[in-house]
């Protein structure tokens, strides 16, 4: 019975560990990060393109603030911070990023 017991314990365990990490990743109201370049901002849209560094895949932001938009460069090194909604990704926060030079020893 105990050894009934400790293999049904053991595999809810399981489940619980490898389940949760998924459902953290889909929480729609949970704040995600992405850092990148900035490679397209369109005003009129309200909305902007950053290529990640991790993927160098593209991403597309809407903001909902159009003043924080008008700061924005293109070419710019951000982090995005931003939930989701749906299909779409909305930025709550941006802020530059300085790039990470390697240094040279002499």
């Amino acid at each position: 019975m105990a050894k009934k017991l400790t293999m049904l314990v053991s595999m809810i365990l399981v489940v619980a560990v490898m389940t949760v990490p998924a459902f953290a990743l889909s929480v729609p109201f949970m704040k995600h990060h992405e850092t990148g370049q900035i490679s397209a901002i369109d005003k009129a849209a309200g909305n902007f393109t950053v290529t990640g560094d991790k993927d160098q895949k593209k991403y597309t932001f809407e903001m909902k603030d159009r003043a924080k938009l008008a700061t924005l460069r293109t070419g710019e090194h951000v982090r995005v911070s931003y939930k989701k909604d749906g299909a779409k990704f909305l930025a709550t926060d941006v802020t530059e990023r300085v790039e990470k030079t390697t240094a040279s020893r002499r």
